[in-house]
């Protein structure tokens, strides 16, 4: 057992507390604190330049917790490492003893929290919706999932551009918990319900696939609190409050619109805030497409050959190349099953052993959901469905496949290239 198992609470802030420098970077002023990190501005010595330093708080969960925490911050770097104007960017990854941290873009403009206690312009208020849906955007297209879209994780950089943070740990915890601070304010700890979608909340709706739709119904809420004023379900001020807010979420029941506003942005605000995932938009090009019709993405098919990559799963980035003369099976590895793509899930139960079918017609690659059950001369579908771009297959037929479409089984996502 690693010596980062054994790392207490108190020995970690000692360490950290007493940080002054670290490497070629001068330690400076803690910038935020969350259930699972810490985040303190750094300046480096020789050029001047300030970054942000997040460090894990691996105390934070019980020992046997403490491997999946570490990996989830691990990706939380990775998923920094994406190309894009609106995502913060992580640049390097290690340890301080038992430690572990990484080093990422400061941003010296606040972050949105701040910015909506302030008059915003009209025409800047859809500068920052669009920049937010094209950080969502870029997430998405790379197989990653926010789950934790909130005004507190959107920051602005030194020219003033929305940039999303904070895309790894809090999201993929399935705990949510909420406790109340010293004036009786819900302070949220997991993320905040007054953001999260209906799924994410009810036991009894809450689905056995990520997918975008997700962060839409998040996107909704923040781009009506950024146009309205006030969060759309009721106040959320007081811990009493939170019960009705979720029900009337789950309910799509939100406060009409007062401020004036362009008739598209409430079409849009009213499709991301569905409280049934069907209904609302099922990605972000979806969303782009209204807003920049002349800037839709021309898809190419893919070719029989092709190759798939993990992107978000246990096998994070594992790539299978496919020469697909005929059929080829996917689904979850096991003994009894004989896919040509086996996908390995030990945490969940989502991804069914025959879960999808690719199929290759005159040049053509399909998916099709399920797969043919010889003993029982049936097409079985699978458990829980099959995704392509937050789309669920619902034909027999299937769909044909285009490069860089993103397919997703359960909590693991791939793409095809």
């Amino acid at each position: 057992m690693k010596a980062a198992q054994y790392l207490t609470e108190h020995a970690g802030r000692e360490i950290l507390e007493g940080l002054n420098s670290l490497g070629d970077y001068q330690i400076g002023k803690v910038l935020g604190e969350g259930r699972f990190g810490v985040v303190y501005k750094a300046t480096h010595v020789s050029t001047g330049q300030d970054v942000a330093i997040k460090f894990l708080k691996i105390w934070s969960v019980p020992d046997h917790a403490r491997p999946n925490l570490k990996r989830r911050f691990e990706l939380e770097f990775e998923t920094g490492q994406i190309e894009s104007n609106h995502l913060i960017k992580s640049v390097f990854m290690d340890q301080l003893g038992d430690i572990p941290y990484f080093i990422m873009d400061y941003c010296p403009c606040g972050n949105l929290e701040r910015l909506l206690q302030t008059t915003i312009t009209d025409n800047r208020k859809v500068e920052i919706a669009e920049g937010i849906l094209h950080g969502l955007n870029d997430l998405h297209r790379n197989g990653k999932i926010h789950r934790d879209l909130k005004p507190e994780n959107v920051l602005f950089d030194n020219l003033e551009r929305p940039r999303l943070t904070d895309f790894g740990i809090s999201g993929h915890i399935n705990i949510q918990l909420t406790v109340v601070n010293h004036d009786d304010r819900p302070e949220q700890i997991f993320g905040s319900y007054a953001y999260m979608a209906p799924e994410q909340l009810s036991p009894v709706k809450r689905k056995n696939t990520l997918l975008p739709t997700i962060d839409i119904f998040s996107f909704g809420v923040l781009c009506y609190e950024l146009f309205q004023g006030k969060l759309p379900f009721g106040p959320w001020e007081h811990f009493d409050e939170i019960d009705p807010y979720v029900r009337r979420a789950a309910k799509g029941e939100y406060d009409p619109f007062e401020v004036a506003m362009d008739p598209l942005w409430q079409e849009i605000i009213h499709r991301c805030l569905m409280p049934d995932r069907e209904d609302r938009f099922q990605n972000t090009g979806e969303i782009l497409s209204l807003l920049r019709p002349e800037n839709s993405i021309i898809t190419q098919e893919v070719s029989p050959h092709f190759s798939l990559q993990i992107l978000d799963g246990e096998e994070y980035g594992r790539v299978y190349t496919v020469d697909l003369k005929n059929i080829a099976g996917m689904g979850r590895a096991s003994e009894d099953s004989e896919n040509d793509i086996p996908l390995y899930e030990t945490i969940t139960n989502y991804i069914s052993r025959r879960h999808a079918t690719f199929e290759n017609v005159h040049g053509k690659v399909y998916l099709r959901d399920g797969q043919w059950d010889e003993d029982k001369k049936i097409w079985k579908l699978s458990k829980n469905g099959t995704f392509i771009n937050g789309i669920k297959i619902d034909t027999q037929e299937g769909q044909v496949l285009n490069q860089e479409d993103i397919i997703t089984v359960g909590n693991t996502s791939i793409k095809i290239f």
